[in-house]
């Protein structure tokens, strides 16, 4: 499953990207969890298809333009992928530009995004997922 995996990840942030809610519900287990960074000032895990895909456009939309991208997918094994995603953003109201750049490890089951966890930088990453750099 390790490159259908990988797949998936890219599949669901191109979704994203698209704003294609239903395309990307459909690539996430109903039970997903999203785990912010430690540092956010919102970091409790958030639990669902729903609320994740209402808290991900929620952050978004303070932005007027950019898409993400992923700028690393490694598969992990044990249905883990680990990426590198990374954007461009400008404000809404202020117009300052913003540079998105984090990492998730998603955790699959079945195929279908079952936990994403996302971290600063590139070592909590790997650790997260049983690799070293």
């Amino acid at each position: 499953m390790s490159r259908e995996n990988v797949d998936a990840a890219q599949k669901g942030l191109d979704a994203f990207n698209r704003r294609d809610k239903a395309a990307w519900l459909a690539l996430n287990d109903p039970e997903v969890e999203a785990v912010p960074p430690r540092d956010w000032p919102e970091s409790d895990p958030i639990r669902g298809r729903e609320a994740v895909w209402d808290v991900y456009v929620e952050n978004i939309e303070a932005f007027r333009e950019g898409a993400l991208e992923h700028v690393e997918l490694i598969d992990a094994g044990n249905d883990k992928v680990v990426a590198h995603m990374r954007g461009e953003m400008h404000g809404k109201a202020s117009g300052a530009s913003v540079a998105f750049s984090y990492w998730t490890v998603g955790t699959f089951r079945s195929g279908k995004m079952l936990r994403t966890e996302w971290f600063a930088n590139r070592v909590d990453g790997l650790e997260a997922a049983g690799l070293r750099e």
